[in-house]
């Protein structure tokens, strides 16, 4: 069963995002029997806000997980098991929705081991009328260092409402894309850049420390590029 992981980040069940959500969810379950879909939103998933604390980074689990209401610990074993992450979010000042933000601080820490590499990711963008090339960015830039390929991207503006339905069909035929090729993708070098930096830093980290040893127990510091370490381990990754 192939698995997909859909976050939207409005709480407006009548949002241009939700109703986007909606659409490309409805095409899915329509379209391919051996795809399951998980979804996570504000309302019915909560996350609890990140608290400081660095349990994360120094231990790798953060102490919501797990807890009544926190639907933490659920949203990462699904990310893990995901063949695709479709992810949206409206536009609130120029920067994600504060729901979605809490989305990415409890996965910070996955940018420093990589914990996404070989997801390919979907992002969606709404806004009325500006900064939503801005979010795309940032969000663009979240994903890529917590080693994800972003396999499409659009930004919806209100403004532009006579392309929704093109749109739309860009996404859907992405999803099918991706589907056929069995979820396959390619890394880059932002991917490797990444890498190297991080290997770099956490080399020089105590060994008791969490990151470090989650790169040493995967064999993270024995390659000397992203490149060698792939190749090293095929079956790992969904990488063409």
């Amino acid at each position: 069963m192939n698995k997909i992981v859909v976050y939207s980040g409005s709480r407006s069940q009548d949002s241009r995002t939700n109703q986007i959500v909606k659409d490309i969810t409805t095409y899915i379950n329509r379209e391919f029997i051996d795809v399951d879909i998980k979804n996570f939103n504000p309302v019915d998933t909560p996350l609890n806000h990140s608290t400081g604390c660095k349990n994360c980074f120094n231990h790798g689990f953060c102490p919501s997980d797990g807890r009544d209401g926190d639907y933490g610990l659920m949203l990462k074993e699904s990310l893990e098991e995901a063949k695709l992450i479709i992810f949206a979010t409206p536009v609130y000042s120029h920067n994600v929705s504060s729901d979605a933000k809490v989305f990415i601080d409890r996965l910070s820490y996955w940018g420093h081991i990589l914990k996404m590499l070989g997801k390919p990711v979907i992002t969606l963008i709404t806004a009325e009328s500006n900064g939503g090339n801005v979010v795309e960015d940032y969000v663009h830039k979240v994903f890529s260092i917590m080693g994800s390929t972003i396999a499409h991207s659009d930004v919806f503006y209100r403004y532009e409402s006579d392309l929704y339905e093109e749109k739309l069909d860009d996404i859907k035929e992405a999803i099918t894309e991706l589907y056929h090729k069995e979820f396959k993708i390619d890394y880059t070098s932002k991917h490797e850049a990444t890498f190297q930096t991080m290997q770099a830093i956490l080399s020089r980290y105590p060994k008791d420390h969490f990151e470090y040893r989650y790169w040493l127990e995967n064999g993270m510091f024995e390659s000397d590029s992203l490149d060698e370490y792939i190749k090293a381990n095929k079956k790992k990754f969904n990488f063409a």
